[in-house]
């Protein structure tokens, strides 16, 4: 495989570059920071990185970082020509992390587009894969130092088994196969496909380690395959939902987007005769303004000589009015002066029946011998009774005869009399008890009171009520309150026959009221003072709406004069305004005309205005649906549902494979393991010698390779054969590069000796003495026979050691 062409428009700080590539050597030669590197890194991202950046993994942010053109460049482009076997390819790529782009371009000139598609080429194009293409092909000269260090088998698994799996040689062969590369690849391929997988079980070793919780590291091809179905069921499904929130928002956006195109031409429309309507409804306002003050002024043009004529008959009913009211006034009074007498004459009448009506109570009164202080005292006795009762019964005492040779036994029990009890009852005293017999007399007193003074105060009490109670002449308290309230009722209603007879008088006596009842004996008749006072009442009203009428006349032609001077000056004002309203009118007609479909201009400016409202609306609806829609479609897989379906078909399919695969290869191992247990090839000796040639040629025979185990452990030696661990670190500057250039070279040319293909060499001699050197160009022009070698150097000088297609960046 080699490059024969490179172009890009812009890539990080480079653009519009063309570069031909020939056979053999060729150097790039430029000053530092020319941009050298630059031209590798996107020749290596041509061939192997994806176009579409996604900014969430490691590789997408760094290519960001470092190649998309500073301050603002969001993409990156690069075509690269190439020709593998006998067929020319051209890959073209765009990166962008939205806007990205990417195809490669078959012999027969068909383009593929579609990722999956391109990965499949690429697996029959390129040998080996990314990893050893970085590690081997594109180093760069600080990079071949620590190749070394990232050659062994737990740093760079997927290199170590490239260089193993095509640099052990067998020796010893049986019917021309490597028995050692056969143990190797049976071993190793047992060991990729059932890491993890319990074969046996057909199950992960680890149930809690499934596709919820896989392994990272460590895992097996069929483990993989399960994980990577699992997960890749689970991806379709959620693909499935993206996609379909992914449509349904580009048919919103559509939809959308037809909306905005159609109310934005609507808009345009409007807006071309937008101007002259505003200037129109700014007339027409003006015109409204007009008329509305013509049509006043010409209603009061009319109305100022018809108030004149209305105020001269107003005024003359007002006057007409004022006499009746008069007339009804004199008429009142004689009616008022009749009311009186007849006042003084019930006043009399009420008086006389008073004055019987109080006698009658003056003698009732006299039959009540009770007050209210003998209720007070009658009252306050029986609660000093209640009180020595309460007293009593709160010290009770309770007894029960049990036994007694007496024939009758009388109990005084508190203030009560005696009584005779039998044995076995059970009798009670409040705060006294005596039993009395013939033989025995006991007193039994509560200690908790002085039973001898209560009992004295409640007979002295006792005593006082019934003392009372026949002096009131009633028997209990309840009678003495109802005969004290009946007294209290009497008295009241001889004070409110009182209060009506002084009331009725007013300060007069019943002689002086007699006396003014005789001088109004005499007094002609008249209609009742309400009826009278109803018809003043009611011409004083229409007097009144007189008056009102008459001021808002006087006011309104006030206000004409106020406003206009005259009836003369109204009118020649009026015509003013009606020749201004007819040249406005005219003006109108020369104004683009109002669509039919508006009633009027405010309709027409508010629909305008409505219609970018809605515009705005939907614009803004529209790009927050597109943001959406671009956020769903940076987390939509690089492949649709459908493939992704189809790629789950495959890899269930090459799951079952592989387990097949590792069935068969544990029989064949079976078989073999005897055989190949017996065999210990050193299969690095094919390495070993291209290592050894490349590291005498270029230290000038003073060092050449010792030993390569199979975990990549390195060991050289001296021409005096003292052999040096494999640290290459402890070794001289131009030792330690030439030891690196030697195995780097080996290791390409083991690797790519049956494909071909190019190595990138980034100023490898630095470090090299003038001897060394030409060692070291004689090497590279002998490698460059077989392979295309791409050599970066700033140096002039070095460029011209070499016979090689030069070109200057």
């Amino acid at each position: 495989m080699k490059i024969n062409n490179f172009s890009t428009e812009i890539f990080a700080g480079i653009n519009n570059r063309n570069y031909q590539f020939k056979d053999g050597l060729n150097i790039l030669l430029g000053d530092n920071e020319a941009g050298k590197s630059t031209v590798i890194n996107a020749i290596y991202a041509s061939l192997f990185v994806n176009p579409q950046l996604k900014l969430n993994t490691t590789e997408g942010r760094e290519f960001k970082e470092k190649f998309l053109p500073y301050p603002d460049g969001d993409f990156a482009e690069a075509e690269i020509e190439f020709q593998a076997g006998n067929n020319n390819y051209k890959f073209y790529k765009k990166w962008s992390n939205s806007n990205y782009r990417g195809f490669l371009e078959l012999p027969d000139g068909r383009r593929i587009e579609k990722v999956s598609k391109i990965k499949e080429y690429k697996n029959d194009i390129f040998p080996y894969g990314k990893s050893t293409y970085n590690n081997i092909v594109f180093s760069s000269q600080q990079d071949i130092k620590s190749t070394l260090k990232r050659i062994n088998a737990e740093e760079n698994p997927e290199l170590i088994d490239t260089i193993n799996s095509f640099l052990r040689r067998a020796v010893m062969e049986l019917d021309g196969i490597s028995i050692d590369k056969f143990r190797s690849k049976i071993e190793n391929e047992l060991e990729e496909l059932t890491k993890k997988w319990n074969l046996k079980a057909d199950a992960v070793q680890n149930s809690s380690r499934g596709v919820n919780n896989p392994y990272k590291v460590g895992t097996g091809k069929i483990y993989d395959s399960y994980i990577a179905r699992e997960q890749l069921r689970s991806r379709i499904k959620q693909s499935q939902i993206n996609e379909r929130k992914y449509e349904e928002l580009g048919l919103e956006i559509k939809e959308l987007k037809d909306k905005e195109a159609r109310i934005i031409a609507e808009i345009k429309k409007l807006s071309e005769i937008e101007s002259e309507i505003n200037q129109r409804a700014a007339v027409e306002l003006e015109i409204d303004n007009l008329s509305e003050k013509v049509n006043k002024m010409t209603q009061i043009a009319k109305k100022w000589p018809d108030l004149k004529s209305e105020l001269s008959k107003l005024k003359l009913n007002q006057e007409a009015e004022s006499k009746k009211i008069e007339k009804l006034k004199e008429e009142i009074k004689r009616a008022e002066k009749l009311n009186e007498k007849q006042k003084i004459s019930e006043q009399l009448e009420l008086i006389n029946t008073s004055q019987k009506k109080l006698a009658e109570l003056e003698n009732l009164k006299t039959e009540f011998t009770v007050s209210p202080s003998q209720v007070k005292n009658m009252e306050r006795y029986k609660n000093k009774i209640a009180a020595a009762e309460a007293s009593l019964k709160a010290a009770k005492l309770r007894a029960q005869l049990n036994y007694s040779a007496a024939e009758s036994i009388k109990v005084s029990t508190g203030v009560e009399g005696e009584k005779i009890i039998s044995e076995g009852e059970i009798f009670e005293a409040d705060g006294y008890l005596r039993i009395k017999t013939k033989e025995i007399d006991i007193e039994i007193e509560s200690a908790e009171i002085d039973f001898k003074s209560l009992k004295t105060e409640f007979k002295e009490n006792q005593q006082k009520l019934e003392k009372l109670k026949t002096k009131m002449k009633v028997d209990n308290l309840s009678q003495a309150r109802e005969k004290l309230q009946q007294l209290t009722e009497i008295k009241g209603k001889i004070e409110v026959e009182n209060d009506k007879i002084s009331e009725l008088l007013a300060g007069k006596s019943i002689e002086k009221l007699k006396a003014e009842l005789s001088k109004l004996a005499e007094l002609q008749p008249a209609r009742e003072a309400d009826q009278i006072r109803e018809e003043i009442d009611r011409l004083t009203s229409r007097r009144a709406d007189l008056k009102t009428e008459i001021k808002i006349r006087e006011n309104k032609i006030k206000e004409f004069k106020e406003d206009y001077g005259s009836l003369t000056l109204l009118k020649s004002e009026l015509k003013q305004k009606e020749n201004k309203i007819d040249i406005l009118k005219q003006k109108l007609k020369d104004l683009a005309s109002l669509p039919q479909k508006y009633k009027s201009t405010a309709e027409f400016i508010s629909n305008l205005k409505a219609r970018r409202e809605k515009r705005e609306m939907i614009n803004q609806k529209l790009r927050e649906k597109m943001n959406k829609h671009k956020e769903l479609e940076n987390v939509l897989p690089d492949t649709s549902t459908r493939e992704m379906e189809a790629e789950f078909k495959e890899l269930k399919q090459k799951l079952e494979k592989q387990k097949n695969k590792a069935q068969n290869l544990l029989k064949i191992k079976r078989v073999f393991e005897n055989k190949l247990e017996e065999m210990d090839q050193n299969s690095f000796q094919p390495l070993v010698n291209t290592f050894s040639r490349n590291l005498e040629i270029l230290t000038a025979g003073k060092y050449e390779a010792g030993f390569i185990d199979s975990d990549f452990s390195i060991k050289i030696k001296s021409s005096q054969s003292r052999e040096l661990p494999g640290k290459f670190e402890l070794l001289s500057y131009g030792t330690y590069d030439a030891a690196a250039l030697a195995l780097r070279l080996a290791i390409f040319d083991n690797l790519f000796s049956e494909y071909g293909g190019f190595i990138i060499l980034d100023d490898c001699l630095v470090n090299f003495d003038p001897e060394r050197r030409k060692k070291a160009v004689k090497l590279i022009k002998e490698y460059q026979e077989k392979y295309q070698i791409i050599y970066t150097t700033c140096d002039p000088e070095r460029a011209d050691e070499f016979e090689a297609n030069i070109i200057n960046i």
